[in-house]
């Protein structure tokens, strides 16, 4: 049977109970319902960034923020809220001129929590010329490169190629020097580049032949493959030389068809205007023994319908600089260039019809990609002159 409890026991256990029932009241309110956490206030730590995209492109702003969970997100543009827009991202739909011509427009987001908001600073968008396609190397190709950081030169000046071949894997380069150096006809060199890794799609090619051996329609036959685009040619005629030089580019995603169109001077531009609006863009151009002008053009299988303005020009070496920073200026990327200091020298220039925003050319100066887009500059000028008339013109 229960036996009564000791006069101890009773004086310990309402001790023990208080003790308790004290420890259960120190975490509630007033209510006794538990006490809310501290906010913690929204911060920016990284703001958006102003940024100019290629027409036709996106661009996406990104913002990362601290505070108490969870966090909201609201873009504007132009101060007013984006429909839809209520990520840490916004991608914008692609890009087109503004009313201000390359301006867009003006972004900001704001970020808010259950306690407080913070709106990041206001950045800028603005419209660039338009980039060629992935994997559309026939012009600007130097754009194709997706990764910052060129691993420096992969090859240097090469006098006498002969009927060597020289292969540069996991690389761009320039197309041939042209003229009449110190070297003489018939030394041509170049200049190749590293792909930063894990690049390695593309490659450069460069190669002499004589003319004596195979006739300039059955070399450039024998060379043509659906991976590869001939970026420049340099016909050279006559007993001191006989040979034709020769660079190209190949590309793991292939796709291009070569076609050799030979006109005589008065009929380039007419000949240029039909393969552009056939989605042809001539790549490689240069003077025959007759004086008539071989045009190399390559149609790609990823865009058949693009119809290309074109412009042509033949002009003496000191009109060389002049002309391509001419055609820039109108919208027009210069796709071909070639010719000697007799016949003078050919710049085809060529935009999707309608483009004409100017395009950044970097003429004898330090090339380096633009800090706002990271897009590469092309080599698409090689002139190296008499009596230090270079020009070395590169193209975004």
């Amino acid at each position: 049977m229960p036996t009564q409890a000791s006069q101890s026991d009773k004086a310990t256990r309402p001790a023990v109970l208080l003790v308790g029932t004290v420890l259960a009241f120190a975490g509630c309110g007033g209510d006794g319902s538990p006490s809310p956490p501290s906010q913690q206030a929204v911060t920016i730590t990284v703001q958006p960034v102003s940024q100019v995209v290629p027409l036709g492109e996106t661009a996406t702003f990104t913002v990362t923020a601290t505070g108490t969970a969870p966090l909201s997100y609201q873009w504007s543009e132009d101060g007013q809220p984006i429909a839809g827009a209520t990520g840490a991202s916004y991608i914008t739909p692609p890009v087109a001129p503004g009313a201000n011509g390359t301006a867009v427009g003006t972004f900001e987001v704001r970020v808010s929590n259950a306690s407080s908001s913070a709106t990041s600073k206001a950045v800028a968008l603005a419209v660039g010329p338009r980039s060629p396609k992935p994997g559309d190397i026939r012009y600007l190709s130097f754009q194709q490169v997706s990764l910052p950081g060129f691993m420096g030169t992969a090859g240097g000046e090469v006098s006498n190629l002969g009927a060597v071949s020289f292969s540069f894997a996991n690389s761009l380069g320039t197309g041939l020097w042209l003229g009449e150096g110190a070297a003489g006809p018939c030394t041509w060199h170049f200049n190749a580049f590293f792909l930063p890794p894990p690049m390695n799609n593309m490659a450069m090619y460069y190669q002499e032949d004589f003319l004596q051996t195979m006739p300039i329609a059955a070399y450039l036959q024998s060379i043509a493959s659906p991976y590869l685009v001939v970026t420049s040619m340099d016909i050279q005629p006559g007993a001191s030389c006989d040979a034709m030089g020769v660079s190209w580019i190949e590309t793991a995603q292939g796709g291009f068809d070569q076609r050799l169109e030979v006109v005589p001077p008065p009929q380039l531009q007419t000949q240029a205007i039909a393969d552009g609006q056939a989605s042809r863009i001539i790549t490689a151009v240069s003077f025959d023994a007759s004086g008539n002008v071989n045009l190399l053009s390559y149609g790609w299988t990823g865009d058949t319908t693009t119809v290309y303005e074109t412009q042509t020009y033949l002009v003496p070496l000191s009109q060389v600089g002049p002309t391509a920073t001419t055609l820039a200026a109108d919208g027009y990327f210069i796709s071909a260039f070639g010719g000697d200091n007799a016949d003078g020298y050919i710049l085809v220039g060529a935009r999707v019809k309608g483009d004409t925003l100017p395009r950044p050319m970097n003429i004898n100066g330090v090339v380096a990609p633009n800090p706002d887009t990271n897009i590469y500059f092309t080599p698409v000028v090689m002139l190296d002159g008499l009596s230090g008339n270079q020009v070395e013109a590169w193209e975004q």
